[in-house]
């Protein structure tokens, strides 16, 4: 009985603010960055599981992932239901973790949290490999969270100066602007009336769009020693860039190749995974043109709930198994 007690006192429920509060994404940048230097070995990340139903849509999907060096099994599980209503959220999340030496369930975590410290630090390794030093233009297209999560990643790493912000909704832009103006001072947020004047002279752009066509041509992301970050709809009907800037003239760099070509199609055939990217000279990257073509992977759900335990004081190395606390 006192044993059952203590496994229920180890499971920490953690919210959004919580989790917020805690995450830093240039340290997490910096430990994706390592991890995937040091390899993948012990490293284990199956396809996500997805039950669907097409009319009316939903979705539920299960992403786990284990790593025997940071001791952990993780579990990321959606639901995906479309509302009409924009007050209310279409997507649910949550995360489970688990210790892997001793099997304990160590934290339930809020999957909004997770996916938005996530995104934001895998974007931040990226850019940070692949935009040149002194880029200080972002390009944003799109208004919702997830442009927020990129707008966050991309001054996590590099020099901002401004930021030229586009989506389809001009009042949405102009309320993006006046709601996160305030949170960086040094930085203007400019509204754009197109995504060609959003992309022009941005020294990075980034995408976070449900666009299913492309928003912006191939002639506005020609430039050399742009970097481009696309983190929102991708399937192999749909992108939110052109074909072309995928299949010629770019350093196309994904999370998981496996995954790359079952989500978003053959067209990422030959790009670099994260593993190759971490063990290439920067000096060599920035010069050229390169494409961050976002599918996600669990490994990067575990690298984030690793950091979130160990910055919230719940490191699970140091609980012994259920068969030594029997004892």
């Amino acid at each position: 009985m006192h044993a059952e007690l203590k496994r229920a006192e180890a499971l920490a429920c953690l919210d959004y603010a919580t989790l917020a509060a805690a995450g830093d994404i240039a340290g997490l940048a910096h430990t994706m960055r390592s991890a995937y230097a040091a390899g993948l070995d012990g490293v284990t990340v199956p396809l996500r599981s997805s039950i669907q139903r097409e009319e009316p849509f939903f979705a539920f999907d299960t992403m786990p992932a284990h790593s025997e060096r940071h001791g952990l099994f993780v579990a990321k599980l959606g639901a995906v239901i479309p509302q009409s209503d924009p007050a209310l959220k279409s997507v649910h999340a949550l995360v489970a973790a688990f210790c892997a030496r001793s099997g304990r369930p160590l934290a339930i975590l809020d999957g909004d949290a997770v996916t938005h410290l996530k995104c934001a630090a895998v974007a931040a390794f990226v850019t940070d490999m692949c935009a040149r030093p002194d880029a200080s233009v972002l390009g944003l297209i799109g208004s919702g969270t997830q442009a927020l999560v990129q707008l966050r990643a991309v001054a996590a790493v590099r020099p901002l100066r401004r930021v030229k912000v586009y989506s389809r909704n001009p009042h949405r832009v102009a309320a993006f602007v006046r709601k996160h103006q305030p949170q960086f001072p040094q930085i203007e947020l400019q509204a754009c009336a197109s995504a060609q004047e959003a992309a022009d002279d941005a020294d990075i752009v980034s995408t976070a769009t449900t666009a299913s066509l492309p928003l912006l041509g191939s002639a506005d992301l020609r430039r050399p020693g742009l970097h481009i970050n696309c983190f929102g709809n991708h399937t192999p009907q749909s992108r939110e860039i052109p074909a072309e800037v995928l299949a010629r003239g770019s350093i196309v760099i994904v999370e998981d190749m496996q995954t790359a070509l079952e989500e978003a199609g053959p067209l990422h055939h030959g790009a670099y995974t994260l593993e190759r990217l971490a063990a290439q000279d920067p000096a060599w990257l920035q010069p050229q043109r390169t494409v961050f073509s976002s599918t996600g992977h669990a490994f990067l759900d575990l690298l984030a709930v690793a950091h979130l335990i160990e910055k919230l004081g719940l490191d699970h190395r140091n609980i012994p198994s259920y068969g030594a606390e029997q004892q």
